[in-house]
This record gives structure tokens, sequence and C-alpha cells, in this order.
């Protein structure tokens, strides 16, 4: 548990960056995509992808070139340092992937497609990661609860790159359309107050 928690707290660092580009990428997406700048969404889309993957990319070489020195620095137990290095080097195998699935899941957002961005964004997190953790660890042992997480990624970012190149090619042809709901807006009439 101790050797999951730092590594779950290393991974939030590195992605902490991504997170941040996602919150500003979110209104440049979502302002073009409104009013109709459908290439200024896939440039911006293509830049926080190229940038997202970059981040991710330095920190998985980080991670598996020094993973001992990192966890080191949150635990010294010479047995936890053992686990955790092993862990990291498993745990974070498909690292280099997560940028690319977080900002696509962001991108639905950005658009008005809260439904689409939510399902990709707990598939990686929830719905394809429950069932490797309860059925790889009793097959290889410790092991499979820390190849619970990439088998997740590595789906997740499948499912993500299908669903997003089926709505990008739908935008090209001009089938874009905001999801937007006339009940959630209210005029006051002026003549009431």
């Amino acid at each position: 548990m101790g050797a999951y928690g730092v590594i779950g707290a290393l991974t939030m660092l590195i992605l902490m960056p991504v997170f941040g580009l996602n919150q500003g990428a979110q209104p440049i997406i979502g302002y073009n995509f409104g009013a109709g700048h459908i290439s200024r969404v896939r440039h911006a889309l293509k830049l926080a992808v190229l940038v997202a993957t970059a981040i991710v990319c330095t920190g998985f070489a980080v991670a598996q070139t020094i993973p001992t020195v990192l966890i080191r620095a949150f635990a010294r137990d010479p047995g936890l340092v053992a686990i955790g290095v092993r862990g990291m080097h498993i745990c974070l195998a498909m690292l280099p992937l997560v940028g690319f699935q977080i900002v696509s899941a962001n991108f639905f957002q950005a658009i008005g497609k809260a439904k689409t961005s939510l399902t990709l964004s707990l598939l990686r997190q929830v719905i394809v990661l429950i069932p490797p953790v309860l059925i790889l660890p009793p097959i290889i042992g410790l092991d499979g609860v820390w190849a619970a997480g990439p088998i997740a990624d590595g789906i997740a970012t499948i499912v993500t790159a299908a669903v997003l190149a089926w709505h990008l090619h739908r935008m090209g042809r001009g089938e874009h359309t905001v999801e937007v709901r006339p009940e959630s807006f209210t005029v006051e009439d002026p003549a009431a107050t």
C-alpha cells in the first residue's frame, strides 16, 4: 500500500501540468467550436495533445531512469523502495499514452459533449481498471496490481482514439453540434419586475 501510494503521488506530479494544459485549452477549443472555426479546433487539440505527450514522455523517462531516487524522496525503507521500483516500472508502462487520453477526454467537454467526456474519463480510472484489479492479482500476484493500471490506460486510449477519430471525421463533414438545452437558460421578463 505504501509503495502504491508513493507511485500514485509521483504519477499525479507528472500529470498536474497536463491538467493545467487542459484548463487552458478548454476555453480555446470551446470558443472556436462554438464559432464554427473547426480548423482552429483541430489545431488547438493537436497542439494540446503534442504538449501533453511531451510532458508525460518526459515524466516517463525520468521515472524509468531514476525510480530509486524518486521513491526514496518519499520513503527510506529498503523493502518499500525495492517493491516501489518494480511497481513503478510496471505501473507507468503506458504513461506516454495517458496525455493523449486525458486531453482527448477533456476535448469532448470543451465542445459540449459532457457525457462522452465523463465516460472516457471514467473508462481509464474506473470502468476498465476494476476488472484487471480483481482478476490479475490472484493469478500473478503483486505484479497483477501493478499491471492493472497500464492495461486500463491502454484500453482507454484505444477507445478514446476511436471515439475521437469518429467525431473529428464528423466535424470534417460539417456535422458538428453543440448540446445546449433551452430550458437551461432563464430570461427574466422586464414587465414582471
